[in-house]
């Protein structure tokens, strides 16, 4: 198999080693997640006014508790035992109606924040670079998007309202206590400090749990997804056992994860329990004997205990809010570390939009490694002629694909210049130069749209009747027209429902579309039979009329009607003329062609004529 273009790998072999994110201090990741909410500050701050109301609320319950037992019950006043209740009960439905708006206003906040945050990073995703791909799987990448983004719901929205909420009602219960009976008070507070320290403690070791846990899940979710893409493989080399086997060993590595963490995060909630209800069990007995010594009242008992849970219910509460803290700070490491990737390839401060080109090429003594690799391109030198066509041939790994991918921007040299008609390719804005691409890997992979949409993908505004002659010219309307509902027919995930070569001419429409001064091509036509191998050809044809042709070649015909051949072995240029020069020559390419192309002569050893063989394996 060739060297496969960037469009299907993304890159060469040896990339960079993944690094895994980063734990980031607790009050920057929060402050900056908070910065997500800043458009919706209006509908928090009404949120938290509806807050205040309910704490309000709340703290005024055991008020009422107090007289209804105190000067009520203990009077016998049942009239006002009345009027007290309707009061009370009044008191509940507008606290009802208060909670159900707020929560409702948080909720859609919380929404509409998280759907804001994922279309952030899927649009940063898609402005990386090919190197931040190389060694991560799809279903990793949208794992961010998807189950990393949902972590951060409660941390934007509901754990600030929430931890609001508490630090209030933790500090008018601890007013009315303390105002009540002081000594009470310092028994109901003598657990806090126990209990926020304990929170804090079990709250850092959660979050590098939760950072882990979903680091398995992310690549259980690669393994099934990658599985899933290329089921047609795993069938035909009766893989599923060994990818159910793959995908078991992830799920296995999440589950481990997930236990670890639920072993501290279940902990933490019985722990709290304890220590507040035994706090409550001895103020309970101290206050009982303060009601038979006369110096407190039952309502005020009764209140003063009421109080009690009020109070230690944000304590508590504010223990276990940040152990969930923790836990999204986890998934915001992760969504972060997405966040603050610097595209490798990006528009320099004073880059201006590239003119329309003519076409002209030119590689001044270029180096290129992937990451910290070995040099892939070494010195490499060459000026290709607007509107020629220029076959790369070589052995695998000599550096076609690299050749092509520097040329479209997809990296960039670490040495030296890649030029578009005389001017340094990284002085133009990335979308302007590739906006007069046009690209045809070897395997085009189409989207799971309907023939219309993948051919219009090489021009987004383009109008009906250019489809369909971009179509017509890709000699592709023929075998568009019978399909079900023509080209409005849904091609299936990745093309599936196509044959290759009527993918080939689908992705040759496409190109045709985009009608790119300088043309990209990855010429596959091995797999095709006859009729359809023609049809591609002729497609081709047409395309690269005109236009700068950089073809990695697979065919005789293509070689040899190049107006000039590239000879690449390791990474360097070591011979380039046209066909009949190259020959002569009696070199690399000599060889290459005997043995990829030409008919076998006696006493060589075939099971017959070499009609179409690759040139690059």
């Amino acid at each position: 198999m060739s060297d496969v273009m960037m469009i299907r790998m993304g890159g060469g072999p040896g990339f960079g080693r993944r690094d895994a994110p980063k734990a980031r201090p607790s009050w920057p990741v929060y402050r900056r997640l908070l910065g997500f909410a800043r458009p919706y500050a209006a509908r928090l701050l009404l949120a938290g006014l509806l807050l205040a109301v309910s704490t309000v609320l709340t703290l005024a319950w055991p008020q009422f508790i107090q007289r209804i037992v105190d000067g009520v019950i203990v009077e016998g006043d049942g009239a006002a035992l009345d009027r007290l209740v309707m009061v009370l009960i009044a008191v509940l439905l507008v606290r009802m109606g208060v909670d159900s708006f707020r929560g409702f206003l948080v909720s859609w906040t919380g929404e509409r924040i998280i759907a804001d945050l994922r279309i952030r990073v899927a649009r940063h995703l898609m402005g990386l670079s090919l190197s931040y791909f190389n060694d991560r799987k799809t279903g990793e990448i949208l794992a961010h998007v998807t189950s990393d983004v949902t972590q951060l719901h409660f941390a934007v929205t509901q754990s600030a309202l929430s931890i609001i909420s508490q630090v209030l009602t933790l500090i008018g219960g601890a007013f009315v206590v303390f105002t009540m009976n002081w000594r009470l008070a310092l028994l109901t507070f003598t657990v806090a400090p126990l209990v926020a320290l304990i929170g804090v403690f079990y709250g850092r070791r959660i979050r590098g749990m939760s950072r882990d846990a979903m680091d398995a899940q992310a690549e259980a979710v690669g393994i099934l997804q990658e599985s899933l893409a290329e089921i047609r493989t795993v069938q035909a080399f009766t893989g599923e056992q060994h990818e159910s086997s793959r995908f078991t060993a992830g799920v296995k590595k999440q589950f481990d994860a997930a236990i670890r963490m639920a072993r501290w995060s279940t902990t933490i909630g019985p722990l709290m329990f304890f220590l507040l209800f035994s706090s409550s069990v001895i103020v309970l007995w101290y206050g009982g004997h303060l009601v038979i010594a006369g110096e407190l009242s039952v309502g005020q008992l009764f209140a003063f205990i009421l109080y009690m849970s009020i109070v230690a219910a944000p304590v508590g509460g504010l223990a276990g809010e940040w152990t969930r803290l923790q836990q999204a700070f986890g998934a915001a490491d992760r969504v972060f570390d997405v966040l603050d990737r610097v595209s490798d390839v990006g528009d320099a401060p004073d880059a201006f939009a590239a003119p329309r080109l003519e076409g002209r090429i030119t590689f001044d003594r270029v180096r290129f490694r992937y990451g910290s690799g070995p040099i892939v391109l070494d010195d490499v030198s060459a000026d290709l002629a607007p509107g020629s066509v220029v076959a790369l041939v070589g052995p695998s790994g000599a550096g076609k694909t690299t050749f092509v991918n520097l040329i479209g921007r997809f990296y960039d040299a670490v040495e030296g210049r890649v030029l578009a008609d005389g001017t340094d390719i990284r002085s133009y804005t990335v979308r302007s130069l590739r906006e007069q691409l046009a690209v045809v890997p070897q395997e085009p992979i189409l989207f799971g749209a309907s023939v219309r949409e993948n051919i219009a993908y090489g021009r987004l505004d383009a109008s009906e009747a250019d489809i369909v002659a971009a179509a017509e010219a890709a000699n592709a309307t023929e075998f568009v027209m019978r399909l079900p509902e023509g080209f409005d027919t849904l091609v299936g995930e990745r093309g599936v429902k196509l044959s290759v070569g009527q993918r080939q001419r689908i992705a040759i429409a496409r190109a045709l579309l985009r009608d790119g001064r300088i043309l990209l091509l990855d010429e596959a036509t091995s797999s095709l039979d006859n009729e359809s191998e023609f049809l591609v050809q002729q497609a081709l044809d047409r395309l690269m009329r005109g236009r700068t042709t950089v073809v990695i070649a697979h065919r005789l015909t293509t070689v040899e009607r190049a107006d000039r051949i590239l000879v690449l072995d390791r990474g360097r240029i070591v011979e380039d003329g046209t066909h009949a020069e190259l020959i002569a020559l009696a070199g690399l390419y000599q060889r290459l062609y005997e043995r990829r192309f030409a008919v076998p002569t006696p006493g060589m050893l075939s099971d017959g004529p070499v009609r179409r063989v690759l040139v690059g394996p």
